[in-house]
């Protein structure tokens, strides 16, 4: 009898340990932790799945964004705009071997298939196709990884060399060249510019005055640009040749003759468009300033200094950092955030009197702290006698009469264009300034997409403000910081 009461006893406990069990698990189950456990993995494994969803279709939908810093596979808005603009099928070729295209030119060049029906890309390899190129007129030897556009409307192409679409620079200290940036969308968009505009745009270069050699940097922008460029003595002709869409005055060093003045007011009366640049060193020029006065604007003999330092290269007042005004002229050079340098300038002023007929519109100007000195005086701080600014250093003039109009800019440092102001946003100035003058033909000049470092530039005040910065400031704030927890330390 007590044998089968203990065993009852065993298995009521193993009934009750059983029933615990349960119990327990049924109670985890139906818990705050498990409950909350759920909703996390249910939750996990939505998104997970939503994530796999969103990916499957942006693979399928060839959806890609551009996260580099310079947007180095985005079209600029000039060569979407031109690229909508199309009448005529182009076909961009890649000359490349199969298999060892470059992924970043690649990426680029899809993306003017990508958005028109009239540009289609291919590939052809130069070493089994080595009569492509003359096919299309091109003598030029082709090599690899360089681009070849053709019009397929019109038969016309242009053939962009591989070195062409690399910016690059040498090392002196390892005497090796370092790319610095990518020019593919800017050769590219060109290119397809050059092969469907009808006629491509001419500025003559006045030469005969002493005036500043046009240099490496303007060359390659207007070829860049698809200009054409051509020298033109002045003096032994009797009027400005019908094919010039601009007439280019670089810094001459001596005085133009009445003959010469009046044929260049003829040509602007005409609807012509004029760019002069000037040179400080050059003395009065009176028959140049004629022609300038004529169309309100007049000219402050006496190198121009800056009295704000924000507004000067460091060290050096009379090499200019001048305030970009808002003009379509001016409008890539604002957008690149690069300085504007303008060594030796003189200054302009809108004349009291001037035509009812002209619109003056500033481009580059000073601040009020500026001063010009008087002619051969080298002096840089300011003195009495000296002009008070502020002063432009770059204006538009333009004169509509009898419904035409004509255009003159000026700009009043020689040295504005030359190859040591190639880093700066100078050229960016001389594009917008031609672009502006050719209206609805103006030409694309896309910069490169650089690759190197942003390069710091600075002027005096900023020079002045970081040097107090890491000389006085830092050393100052670590030597309180350390007295600080000194005493603290003390205290303890």
């Amino acid at each position: 009898m007590e044998l089968g009461k203990e065993k009852d006893t065993v298995n009521e406990l193993n009934n009750a340990d059983k029933k615990n069990i349960f119990g327990k698990m049924k109670e985890s189950f139906s818990g705050r932790k498990f409950r909350s456990g759920f909703y996390v993995t249910v939750v996990s494994m939505i998104v997970i799945v939503i994530v796999l969803v969103v990916n499957m279709l942006i693979s399928q939908m060839n959806i890609q964004f551009d996260l580099s810093t310079q947007g180095m596979f985005t079209l600029t808005k000039e060569s979407k705009d031109m690229i909508k603009a199309l009448k005529d099928d182009i076909t961009i070729y890649y000359m490349v071997e199969a298999g060892n295209e470059k992924d970043v030119y690649q990426k680029i060049a899809e993306q003017y298939d990508t958005l028109s029906d009239h540009i289609s890309l291919e590939s052809k390899d130069p070493v089994l196709y080595p009569a492509f190129a003359k096919e299309h007129n091109i003598e030029e030897v082709v090599d690899q990884d360089s681009f070849i556009v053709v019009n397929n409307t019109n038969g016309r192409a242009k053939y962009i060399p591989s070195s062409d679409l690399l910016e690059q620079t040498m090392d002196y200290q390892t005497y090796q060249t370092q790319v610095t940036g990518i020019d593919v969308e800017g050769q590219l968009s060109s290119a397809i510019q050059y092969v469907t505009m009808e006629e491509l745009p001419l500025i003559y270069l006045v030469s005969g005055h002493g005036e500043e050699e046009v240099g490496k940097a303007f060359g390659e922008s207007m070829e860049k640009m698809n200009v054409t460029t051509k020298k033109l003595q002045t003096a032994t002709i009797s009027e400005i040749p019908e094919d010039c869409d601009i007439l280019f005055i670089n810094a001459p060093d001596t005085d133009f003759k009445e003959e010469e003045v009046t044929m260049i007011k003829d040509y602007l009366a005409a609807g012509g468009n004029v760019i002069i640049t000037l040179d400080a060193m050059a003395g009065k020029l009176s028959n140049l300033e004629s022609i300038i006065n004529y169309y309100g604007i007049d000219v402050v003999n006496g190198v121009v200094v800056e009295g704000d330092t924000n507004h000067h290269a460091s060290n050096y007042p009379h090499f200019l950092v001048p305030t970009i005004d808002n003009h379509v002229i001016t409008k890539s050079a604002s957008k690149s955030r690069i300085l504007v340098f303008m060594p030796y300038s003189l200054g302009l002023k809108e004349a009291e009197t001037k035509r009812s007929s002209l619109k003056l519109e500033p481009l580059l100007f000073t601040t009020n702290s500026a001063y010009a000195k008087g002619e051969g005086n080298e002096a840089i701080t300011k003195e009495e006698g000296d002009i008070e600014g502020p002063f432009n250093l770059g204006m538009l003039s333009s004169d509509t009469y009898n419904g035409v109009t004509s255009n003159l800019v000026v700009y009043s440092s020689g040295l504005m264009f030359s190859d040591d102001m190639a880093g700066y946003a100078n050229m960016n100035i001389l594009s917008g300034t031609v672009g502006y003058m050719e209206g609805d033909q103006a030409p694309l000049s896309i910069p490169s997409k650089s690759t190197a470092a942003a390069r710091i530039q600075i002027t005096q005040q900023k020079a002045i403000f970081w040097g107090g910065v890491v000389v006085i400031f830092l050393p100052v704030a670590i030597l309180v910081t350390g007295i600080v927890v000194s005493v603290r330390r003390r205290k303890k």
